[in-house]
Protein backbone atom coordinates (compact mmCIF):
# COMPACT_ATOMS: atom_id res chain seq x y z
CA UNK A 1 0.00 0.00 0.00
CA UNK A 2 1.34 3.04 -0.85
CA UNK A 3 2.27 5.96 1.63
CA UNK A 4 -0.84 8.23 0.88
CA UNK A 5 -3.30 5.01 0.29
CA UNK A 6 -6.89 5.41 1.56
CA UNK A 7 -9.19 3.06 2.74
CA UNK A 8 -12.92 2.42 1.75
CA UNK A 9 -15.08 0.23 3.69
CA UNK A 10 -17.66 -0.16 0.80
CA UNK A 11 -16.01 1.41 -2.65
CA UNK A 12 -18.91 3.96 -3.56
CA UNK A 13 -21.60 3.04 -0.68
CA UNK A 14 -19.91 4.99 2.19
CA UNK A 15 -22.69 7.77 1.73
CA UNK A 16 -25.34 6.58 0.37
CA UNK A 17 -27.78 9.42 1.03
CA UNK A 18 -25.72 11.62 -1.83
CA UNK A 19 -26.40 10.50 -5.45
CA UNK A 20 -23.64 10.40 -7.71
CA UNK A 21 -22.59 13.62 -9.93
CA UNK A 22 -23.28 14.20 -13.69
CA UNK A 23 -21.00 11.73 -14.66
CA UNK A 24 -21.78 9.18 -12.58
CA UNK A 25 -19.19 8.91 -10.28
CA UNK A 26 -20.34 7.99 -6.25
CA UNK A 27 -19.62 11.22 -4.00
CA UNK A 28 -17.75 8.46 -1.53
CA UNK A 29 -14.80 8.69 -4.32
CA UNK A 30 -14.22 12.08 -4.13
CA UNK A 31 -14.94 12.77 -0.62
CA UNK A 32 -12.51 9.91 0.51
CA UNK A 33 -10.20 11.45 -1.73
CA UNK A 34 -10.13 14.70 -0.05
CA UNK A 35 -10.21 14.36 3.30
CA UNK A 36 -7.06 11.84 2.57
CA UNK A 37 -5.39 15.01 0.99
CA UNK A 38 -6.43 17.50 3.51
CA UNK A 39 -5.29 14.79 6.74
CA UNK A 40 -1.98 14.45 5.31
CA UNK A 41 -1.57 18.03 4.32
CA UNK A 42 -2.80 19.33 7.68
CA UNK A 43 -0.28 19.26 10.32
CA UNK A 44 0.19 19.17 14.69
CA UNK A 45 3.43 20.21 14.75
CA UNK A 46 5.36 18.39 12.17
CA UNK A 47 2.65 15.26 12.92
CA UNK A 48 0.14 15.04 9.99
CA UNK A 49 -3.67 14.42 11.17
CA UNK A 50 -3.22 11.08 9.06
CA UNK A 51 -1.18 9.80 12.55
CA UNK A 52 -3.65 10.89 14.84
CA UNK A 53 -6.91 10.25 13.39
CA UNK A 54 -7.99 6.53 12.40
CA UNK A 55 -11.02 6.81 9.88
CA UNK A 56 -13.89 9.46 9.38
CA UNK A 57 -17.47 8.13 9.23
CA UNK A 58 -20.43 10.91 7.60
CA UNK A 59 -24.47 10.45 8.47
CA UNK A 60 -26.84 12.55 6.20
CA UNK A 61 -29.84 13.89 7.11
CA UNK A 62 -29.89 11.13 9.68
CA UNK A 63 -28.64 7.89 7.99
CA UNK A 64 -27.06 5.68 9.62
CA UNK A 65 -23.17 7.07 9.76
CA UNK A 66 -20.74 4.98 6.99
CA UNK A 67 -16.96 5.14 7.19
CA UNK A 68 -15.79 7.08 4.25
CA UNK A 69 -12.24 7.40 5.06
CA UNK A 70 -9.92 5.28 6.98
CA UNK A 71 -5.77 5.92 7.72
CA UNK A 72 -3.75 3.61 6.46
CA UNK A 73 -0.77 4.57 8.78
CA UNK A 74 0.34 3.41 12.10
CA UNK A 75 -1.10 5.67 14.50
CA UNK A 76 0.40 8.03 17.40
CA UNK A 77 -0.84 8.32 20.76
CA UNK A 78 -2.59 11.98 21.31
CA UNK A 79 -0.42 14.16 23.26
CA UNK A 80 0.25 13.26 26.52
CA UNK A 81 0.16 15.90 29.03
CA UNK A 82 -1.59 16.97 32.01
CA UNK A 83 -4.68 19.26 32.01
CA UNK A 84 -2.99 22.21 34.15
CA UNK A 85 -4.61 22.11 37.86
CA UNK A 86 -6.17 24.27 40.11
CA UNK A 87 -8.56 26.49 37.51
CA UNK A 88 -11.25 28.03 38.46
CA UNK A 89 -14.70 26.44 37.37
CA UNK A 90 -15.56 25.91 34.04
CA UNK A 91 -19.19 27.82 34.28
CA UNK A 92 -17.16 30.81 35.08
CA UNK A 93 -15.12 30.87 31.31
CA UNK A 94 -17.79 31.37 28.88
CA UNK A 95 -17.64 34.88 27.59
CA UNK A 96 -14.76 35.57 30.68
CA UNK A 97 -11.22 36.20 27.99
CA UNK A 98 -9.46 36.83 31.27
CA UNK A 99 -9.96 32.85 32.59
CA UNK A 100 -7.14 31.25 32.27
CA UNK A 101 -8.50 27.96 30.52
CA UNK A 102 -8.45 30.15 27.43
CA UNK A 103 -5.10 31.10 27.81
CA UNK A 104 -3.98 27.56 28.27
CA UNK A 105 -5.81 26.30 24.85
CA UNK A 106 -4.33 29.64 23.13
CA UNK A 107 -0.61 29.18 23.74
CA UNK A 108 -1.30 24.82 22.54
CA UNK A 109 -2.27 26.01 19.24
CA UNK A 110 0.38 23.85 16.13
CA UNK A 111 -2.10 23.58 13.42
CA UNK A 112 -0.48 24.08 9.97
CA UNK A 113 -1.54 23.46 6.50
CA UNK A 114 -1.28 24.18 2.82
CA UNK A 115 -4.42 25.72 2.84
CA UNK A 116 -4.58 27.30 5.54
CA UNK A 117 -4.45 31.34 5.79
CA UNK A 118 -1.46 32.68 8.09
CA UNK A 119 -4.38 34.84 9.64
CA UNK A 120 -5.86 31.83 11.56
CA UNK A 121 -2.87 32.14 14.07
CA UNK A 122 -3.98 35.84 14.88
CA UNK A 123 -7.63 35.18 14.95
CA UNK A 124 -7.56 32.38 17.86
CA UNK A 125 -6.61 33.96 20.77
CA UNK A 126 -8.20 34.59 24.77
CA UNK A 127 -11.26 36.54 23.28
CA UNK A 128 -12.02 34.52 20.21
CA UNK A 129 -12.26 31.14 22.16
CA UNK A 130 -13.77 32.53 25.13
CA UNK A 131 -16.53 34.02 22.98
CA UNK A 132 -16.78 30.82 20.68
CA UNK A 133 -15.90 32.38 17.83
CA UNK A 134 -12.44 30.91 17.07
CA UNK A 135 -11.85 29.33 13.52
CA UNK A 136 -9.81 28.04 10.87
CA UNK A 137 -9.56 29.91 7.44
CA UNK A 138 -8.93 27.80 4.75
CA UNK A 139 -8.95 28.73 0.94
CA UNK A 140 -11.50 26.49 -1.08
CA UNK A 141 -12.39 26.11 -4.16
CA UNK A 142 -14.89 27.98 -6.31
CA UNK A 143 -18.09 26.11 -6.45
CA UNK A 144 -19.23 28.35 -9.61
CA UNK A 145 -15.74 27.29 -11.14
CA UNK A 146 -15.14 23.42 -9.73
CA UNK A 147 -11.84 22.82 -12.33
CA UNK A 148 -10.40 26.20 -11.82
CA UNK A 149 -7.05 26.93 -10.03
CA UNK A 150 -7.85 28.08 -6.24
CA UNK A 151 -7.61 31.75 -5.63
CA UNK A 152 -6.17 31.45 -2.16
CA UNK A 153 -2.98 33.82 -1.78
CA UNK A 154 -1.38 33.38 1.77
CA UNK A 155 0.30 37.10 1.47
CA UNK A 156 -2.96 39.15 0.86
CA UNK A 157 -5.80 39.76 3.65
CA UNK A 158 -8.31 37.43 3.66
CA UNK A 159 -11.02 40.05 4.90
CA UNK A 160 -10.15 42.54 2.42
CA UNK A 161 -9.52 40.46 -0.68
CA UNK A 162 -12.14 38.33 -2.30
CA UNK A 163 -10.02 34.52 -2.34
CA UNK A 164 -12.19 31.64 -1.39
CA UNK A 165 -11.20 31.57 2.16
CA UNK A 166 -13.98 30.71 4.09
CA UNK A 167 -14.31 30.46 7.82
CA UNK A 168 -14.78 26.98 9.65
CA UNK A 169 -15.59 26.74 13.49
CA UNK A 170 -13.35 25.58 16.17
CA UNK A 171 -15.90 25.35 18.85
CA UNK A 172 -13.52 26.55 21.56
CA UNK A 173 -15.90 26.03 24.33
CA UNK A 174 -15.59 22.26 23.18
CA UNK A 175 -11.75 22.26 23.91
CA UNK A 176 -12.36 23.90 27.33
CA UNK A 177 -14.68 20.67 28.27
CA UNK A 178 -12.48 18.57 26.67
CA UNK A 179 -9.67 19.96 28.65
CA UNK A 180 -11.76 20.11 31.64
CA UNK A 181 -12.39 16.09 31.20
CA UNK A 182 -9.28 15.51 31.97
CA UNK A 183 -7.27 15.93 28.32
CA UNK A 184 -4.26 18.58 28.55
CA UNK A 185 -4.81 22.08 26.72
CA UNK A 186 -2.69 20.51 23.23
CA UNK A 187 -4.83 17.41 22.85
CA UNK A 188 -8.14 19.51 23.53
CA UNK A 189 -6.87 21.78 20.90
CA UNK A 190 -5.72 19.20 18.45
CA UNK A 191 -9.31 17.32 18.62
CA UNK A 192 -10.80 20.25 17.90
CA UNK A 193 -8.60 21.47 14.89
CA UNK A 194 -8.58 18.06 13.55
CA UNK A 195 -12.44 17.51 13.68
CA UNK A 196 -12.54 21.19 11.94
CA UNK A 197 -10.38 20.09 9.17
CA UNK A 198 -12.41 16.77 8.40
CA UNK A 199 -15.65 18.85 8.58
CA UNK A 200 -13.99 21.32 5.89
CA UNK A 201 -12.82 18.67 3.92
CA UNK A 202 -16.28 17.14 3.49
CA UNK A 203 -17.96 20.57 3.27
CA UNK A 204 -16.22 21.19 0.05
CA UNK A 205 -16.14 17.79 -1.24
CA UNK A 206 -19.89 17.99 -1.40
CA UNK A 207 -19.64 21.27 -3.18
CA UNK A 208 -17.47 20.41 -5.86
CA UNK A 209 -19.33 16.73 -6.57
CA UNK A 210 -21.77 18.29 -8.81
CA UNK A 211 -25.25 17.82 -11.00
CA UNK A 212 -24.06 20.28 -13.22
CA UNK A 213 -21.28 23.25 -13.23
CA UNK A 214 -22.06 25.22 -9.70
CA UNK A 215 -24.64 23.11 -8.71
CA UNK A 216 -23.77 20.70 -5.78
CA UNK A 217 -25.86 17.20 -6.13
CA UNK A 218 -26.18 17.56 -2.01
CA UNK A 219 -25.82 21.17 -1.39
CA UNK A 220 -24.90 21.61 1.94
CA UNK A 221 -25.88 25.38 2.56
CA UNK A 222 -29.64 24.00 1.53
CA UNK A 223 -31.67 24.47 5.06
CA UNK A 224 -32.79 21.13 6.24
CA UNK A 225 -29.87 19.40 4.86
CA UNK A 226 -27.62 17.89 8.29
CA UNK A 227 -24.13 16.28 7.66
CA UNK A 228 -22.65 14.63 10.36
CA UNK A 229 -18.64 14.36 10.86
CA UNK A 230 -17.44 11.33 13.44
CA UNK A 231 -14.09 11.68 13.89
CA UNK A 232 -12.24 8.66 15.63
CA UNK A 233 -8.69 9.56 17.18
CA UNK A 234 -6.29 7.23 17.99
CA UNK A 235 -6.60 6.00 21.63
CA UNK A 236 -9.83 7.58 22.18
CA UNK A 237 -12.85 5.72 22.23
CA UNK A 238 -15.28 7.90 21.61
CA UNK A 239 -15.83 10.44 17.81
CA UNK A 240 -15.68 13.79 18.34
CA UNK A 241 -18.72 14.33 16.10
CA UNK A 242 -18.47 17.79 13.97
CA UNK A 243 -20.87 18.78 10.98
CA UNK A 244 -20.23 19.83 7.10
CA UNK A 245 -23.31 21.69 6.44
CA UNK A 246 -23.46 25.26 6.84
CA UNK A 247 -25.05 26.50 9.90
CA UNK A 248 -28.40 27.59 10.10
Amino acid sequence: MNDHATSLTEPGRAVEAVPPDASGVPWAIGGAALVEEWMADFTWGTVALDRFVSHVDVAVNGDSARTLWRSAHSLRSLPAHPPPAGLPPLEDALFNMWHPVWLELADAWRLEGRWLHPETRFSIDQLTLAENRAGLLIGCQDRSAPTAERRYDPQRNPVLSDQGVIAFPLRGWRAAELLYDGHGAETAMLLCAGTAVAEAAVHEALEMHQSAPGRPVLDPHTPGVRVDVLVHWAGRAAPVTGFAHAAS
